[in-house]
């Protein structure tokens, strides 16, 4: 029975530590590796069959990597590459010649691509600043020596003011019943009256 996925074993004898060689079962005369675990034995293998591990892990890595790149949620990595920090320029795996941002956190120092940060913070402000509502109850044609207004939805009016820290405000007074139903009523307004 000669199965393919069933690999010969490597039994090593005549094994000489001071010029790292052994006659090896299935390779004959051959270089060994030899690796000194923390008990302190030395762990001798046939450096045919170290060659062997290290590339069934690079193929199994290299199909790792295929399948995760298969994945349609899978976004490449920008590795940066000849990072030049006084241009704060680089090259990118996936934008190309870029700008870079440097960052410093305990004493390391690491650098992002600018444009790939760039690009999330356009889309992180897109989705998470609040656009300004229109406002229904717009004033102009301010008169102040009679308290009244235009408003734009309910014609001539008499307006309200409330003061902030940095300026005076004025508003509909129909915009304050609005307000009342929505329990957004500010406390500290005042009716002028004319």
């Amino acid at each position: 029975m000669n199965n393919p996925s069933i690999k010969p074993r490597h039994f090593l004898y005549d094994v000489d530590l001071d010029h790292e060689t052994a006659i090896c079962s299935v390779c004959g005369f051959t270089e060994i590796t030899v690796s000194y675990p923390r008990d302190g034995k030395p762990k001798v293998r046939c450096q045919n069959k170290v060659r062997e591990i290290w590339l069934d892990g690079t193929a199994k890595r290299n199909d790792l990597r295929a399948e995760k790149h298969s994945d349609p949620n899978w976004k490449p990595r920008h590795i940066l590459t000849d990072i030049d920090p006084e241009n704060q320029t680089a090259i990118c795996a996936v934008c190309g010649p870029t700008d870079i941002w440097k960052t410093t956190s305990k004493g390391s120092v690491r650098y992002y691509c600018a444009t790939k940060h760039r690009d999330y913070m356009r889309k992180y402000q897109r989705t998470h600043r609040a656009g300004r509502p229109t406002n229904p109850h717009a004033l102009s044609q301010i008169d102040e020596e009679n308290g009244t207004a235009v408003c734009a939805k309910c014609g001539l009016v008499k307006y309200e003011v409330w003061y902030g820290k940095k300026k005076m405000n004025r508003r509909c007074i129909n915009a304050r019943i609005e307000l009342l139903d929505t329990s957004k009523y500010h406390p500290k307004v005042k009716v002028l009256d004319a």
